[in-house]
């Protein structure tokens, strides 16, 4: 059992199985058709409320946590990359400062490589306001961005006034909540009895009747 449906299991086992089963499939009619007979099979619909949501939250948290994850390995291969980086600058400034000493020429040979120092080619730094340069060294340049008022088109729809050559339209949100005056941590951790009929793989046993002398 890994972390997360060790964590489902503290306040439903119900996800926490429905994690285990997700994690088994793989394409996403697979996933839709048992999200879905989460809600055709279980008995009590409060029930299938609570593990869609307990789900939910354990799959944002598990997000936040893999970036948070992510975020100190770029962090730290970073540190690494500007630390190489250093040394192979810091490689080139050394034969620039023996060249220009003229310690090294601009052309060693070793015994299996060449190192050279060559120009490239010119780079321009203007050190005054371009429009202070000379005439023929200036460039003017206008340029027009023509983009549309979303607000104002919006605006316009909820009055009723369509725009042509535009769409309007609400994405619908799905939003998990507590019940107000709810305490997880009193919630019961045996929920076997409650699980959905169809992750059950064992069929209760007829009790057996005891016959009745005449």
């Amino acid at each position: 059992m890994n972390l997360a449906t060790q964590s489902l299991a503290q306040t439903s086992l119900a996800a926490a199985q429905l994690w285990h089963q997700l994690e088994s499939i793989e394409t996403p009619e697979e996933i839709d058709q048992l999200l879905q007979s989460l809600w055709q099979t279980q008995e009590s619909q409060e029930l299938a409320v609570d593990t869609h949501a307990d789900l939910a939250d354990q799959i944002d948290a598990e997000i936040a946590a893999i970036k948070a994850r992510m975020q100190y390995l770029i962090e730290l291969h970073s540190t690494a990359i500007n630390k190489l980086q250093g040394w192979r600058e810091r490689l080139d400034k050394t034969v620039l400062y023996f060249n220009e000493c003229g310690v090294l020429t601009s052309e060693t040979i070793g015994k299996h490589r060449r190192i050279a120092v060559k120009e490239n080619p010119p780079t321009c730094e203007v050190l005054v306001d371009a429009s202070q340069l000379p005439e023929p060294y200036r460039r003017t340049e206008t340029k027009i961005v023509i983009s549309a008022d979303k607000k104002a088109i919006a605006d316009a729809w909820k009055q009723g006034l369509p725009v042509d050559g535009t769409r309007v339209f609400r994405k619908r949100r799905v939003v998990y909540s507590l019940l107000k005056g709810n305490n997880l941590n009193a919630y019961p951790a045996n929920l076997n009895s409650q699980l959905p009929a169809a992750a059950s793989t064992t069929q209760p046993k007829a009790k057996r009747q005891k016959g009745h002398s005449p």
